[in-house]
């Protein structure tokens, strides 16, 4: 039988992250959102190295062995799935950096029909699912998001 990346993985050495500007992040050490937001203030385009760095720290602190991220999913707007590809590429690259296995990426419906049994569910009821599901109320939709996300895939692979 041909052996899993989560085979040797503990709960606590799971990281889940749903990308984008305001990221969601779940893991048993901490969760939140991350605020990668751009402004003249922060000497303009600092999203995409402030993100390199963010998960280089949370990665190496915790011993993070493994990353469930929501995927890319294509909407009305470019700019957005830019945005997102581009981070999707960093995490890609950071995972490469630390020798950790692929990030598993998680399709957006797939997770919402997994959480609220409706694959087209809003962000209320995602918020809803969380704190009704793991008594955890989450920041934004984005935290919660990555709260499934976690769930999801230590359930998936009986972690």
């Amino acid at each position: 039988m041909e052996s899993r990346a989560s085979d040797n993985i503990t709960r606590e050495q799971v990281l889940a992250l749903d990308i984008a500007t305001h990221t969601g992040y779940f893991s048993l050490h901490e969760a939140g959102v991350w605020n990668f937001t751009e402004s003249k203030r922060r000497n303009g385009n600092k999203m995409h190295g402030a993100f390199r760095t963010m998960l280089l720290v949370y990665v190496r602190r915790y011993g993070i062995r493994q990353v469930v991220a929501e995927d890319v999913a294509v909407n009305r707007h470019f700019y957005d799935l830019r945005r997102l590809a581009e981070l999707r590429g960093i995490l890609l690259e950071v995972c490469d950096e630390l020798d950790l296995p692929e990030p598993e990426f998680i399709n957006p419906a797939t997770l919402k029909k997994w959480a609220t049994g409706d694959g087209h569910a809003t962000k209320a009821q995602m918020i809803a699912a969380c704190k009704s599901k793991y008594g955890i109320v989450p920041v934004d939709d984005n935290a919660a998001d990555a709260c499934h996300l976690y769930h999801y895939y230590i359930r998936k692979y009986r972690i």
